[in-house]
Order: structure tokens, then C-alpha cells, then sequence
């Protein structure tokens, strides 16, 4: 049995199968489907490399003694339910540790309806045999990780996003020749980076109730579908009856980045769309309906986004 069909027994995937040397396992759920696809590290070690479209994947499944699970958030949202009704969320860029021993998640959704992310499932006892065996300098302890990082709390957030992104950022791109060393040479980069994890570096997840979850979500949904709306964030919080701050915190949770530097992204892909669009609107004209009050600010702010002028952008897509 896989260290995954371990951690997640009981779990009913719609099909399991084998591509490439690795273990493809297949996900419905609510909405949709996705696909775990699987690499055996060494033993006791396994890779997921996990893209999912639907709203739900959740099922219920029992604690797993000595279990730690690794989610590297590529693209996406992932949320938890606990059972007092509060919410959290592993969003683009968030490394999350968890001790699969303690379950306290009740349901789970993707309230962006995606999610692409990598997963390391670890048997603490198996896993460590290994480590000890293949890199005995690097005195991994893995039970010492799980007790440091997830003693007082079943997750926990690491806030080190360049060091993490330094770690996971070639993963998917790497050539498949030299797939299988590069992995477990990233594994060990991970472990020995959490060994040394300093408290500043982790927080617990951040927790929010339902109703600034579902507010913040709805808020989220309104600026994609309206990018070009002149609207400020404080009238968003108001027009879905929520405090600004609560909106900050639980939009940089869900998205990854702030509202401001979301909406801004957002109002700059509608501005390029309209750039290289039939209807030929002049700059001038485009920026008023991104919401500025004269080419040059507006012209600042696609080249911060872009890199480029908006009149050099379009000369480039027409």
C-alpha cells in the first residue's frame, strides 16, 4: 500500500492507474474532478503533484498515526471547516505542515474552484529508517519535526516564502531524465530547511469565521467579475458587510496577495484585454475605464504589472 492510500485510507478514488513510472490517482468530487499524480521517493517518501477543478474533494477519513504531510500551494485556494464552524485556508504560496494523526477538519471546499499544488507524504518511521540509512549527515529527526511544528496545533503555516519558493519552484519543470534524484534531493532540502525552522518563520493557520469566509469569498468573486469597477476596498467591505480588516486578513489567506494588489492585477488584465481588443478605444479612453484620472498614472500602472507602456503592449498583440 502507497504512503498516500495509507494517509488517506478509507478515501474513494475514482480510478487509480499508471503513467510514466509514477501512480496517477483520480479524484470526483463536487463540480468536478482532478488527479493526484504520484512518485515513490524512497521508502517511506512520496511526491503528489495535484491539480484540481471542482468545489469539493471532501470525504471523511480516519486520524493516521505517524503520518506528516507536506502542501505546497501552487495556484488556488484549499479550505478547511472545523467543527465549531470557523474556516482557514492554504492559499498561493503557503507551505502548510500537518500532523495527520489529528483530525479536526469536518468538510473541505476550493472556493476558487481550482487548485494546483505538490504534497509530500512522509511515514515517520519508515521515512526516517531511510533518512538515517541514505543521509546520515544531515541527522534529520523526523519525529522532532512533527513535535516542533505541530505540538500545540494539528497544522502550521510557514511564513519563509522565498526560501520555499527556491525549494518548490522548478519541481514541475524539471527534466524527467533526472526526475526521480531531483525529488529526493528537493525532499532533503525541505526537511533539513524545517529543521532548522525558527519561530519566526511559522504561525499556526489562520483561523476566520464562516461569515467573513463566505464575505471575503463573495468580495473575491465581484472583483472577477468586475475588474474595472470603481470601487475602494472600504466600499467592498461595506457593500458585503464586513470590517476592512477582517477583509485584508482573510483576502491575502484566500488569494496569496493583498486586496489592493489584487485588484490592481485584475483592472490590468481587463485593461490589456480592452488594449488588444476590436473595439480600437484609445489609451486615453481605456484609462478612464480602469479608473484613472489621466494616461501617464494609468500608463505607470500597466508598466508595473507588464513591463511595458500599454501603447507598446498593444503594437506588440495587434
Amino acid at each position: 500500500m502507497s504512503n498516500i492510500e495509507q494517509a488517506y485510507r478509507g478515501y474513494g478514488f475514482a480510478g487509480r492507474g499508471q503513467k510514466n513510472g509514477c501512480t496517477v490517482y483520480q479524484l470526483k468530487g463536487e463540480g468536478g474532478s482532478g488527479e493526484m499524480v504520484c512518485y515513490d521517493i524512497a521508502p517511506g517518501i512520496q511526491m503528489s503533484f495535484n491539480q484540481l477543478t471542482m468545489d469539493s474533494t471532501f470525504q471523511s477519513i480516519a486520524p493516521v498515526k505517524k503520518f506528516l504531510q507536506i502542501d505546497y500551494c501552487i495556484e488556488g485556494c484549499y479550505e478547511v471547516e472545523y467543527q465549531n464552524g470557523t474556516v482557514s485556508f492554504l492559499g498561493e504560496g503557503d507551505l502548510c505542515v500537518t500532523d495527520l494523526s489529528r483530525q479536526v477538519f469536518v468538510s473541505s471546499r476550493l472556493p476558487l474552484r481550482k487548485y494546483r499544488g505538490v504534497t509530500l507524504f512522509l511515514e515517520v518511521e519508515k521515512a526516517q529508517h531511510t533518512l538515517s540509512a541514505g543521509f546520515p549527515q544531515a541527522e534529520i529527526n523526523l519525529a522532532g519535526i512533527v513535535n516542533e511544528l505541530c505540538g500545540k496545533e494539528q497544522s502550521l503555516l510557514v511564513k519563509s516564502r522565498e526560501d520555499v519558493e527556491r525549494i518548490f519552484g522548478k519541481l514541475s519543470e524539471v527534466d524527467e531524465r533526472i526526475q526521480a534524484p531531483y525529488y529526493w534531493i528537493k525532499t532533503m532540502e525541505l526537511l533539513l530547511f524545517l529543521s532548522v525552522l525558527d519561530e519566526g518563520q511559522r504561525q499556526p493557520l489562520k483561523i476566520f469565521s464562516g461569515e467573513v469566509a463566505r464575505s471575503t469569498k463573495a468580495v473575491y468573486h465581484y472583483i472577477l467579475e468586475n475588474p474595472l469597477a470603481k470601487v475602494t476596498i472600504s466600499e467592498l467591505a461595506s457593500q458585503f458587510d464586513i470590517t476592512e480588516s477582517s477583509l485584508k486578513r482573510c483576502f491575502r489567506s484566500i488569494s496569496g496577495s493583498s486586496i489592493g494588489t489584487f485588484m490592481k492585477a485584475k483592472r490590468m488584465e481587463a485593461a490589456a484585454e480592452l488594449l488588444t481588443a476590436g473595439e480600437k478605444l484609445s489609451i486615453g479612453e481605456i484609462a478612464e475605464r480602469a479608473g484613472y484620472e489621466n494616461q501617464s498614472k494609468f500608463s505607470a500602472a500597466f508598466k508595473s504589472v507588464y513591463g511595458v507602456t500599454p501603447l507598446l503592449y498593444q503594437n506588440r498583440h495587434l
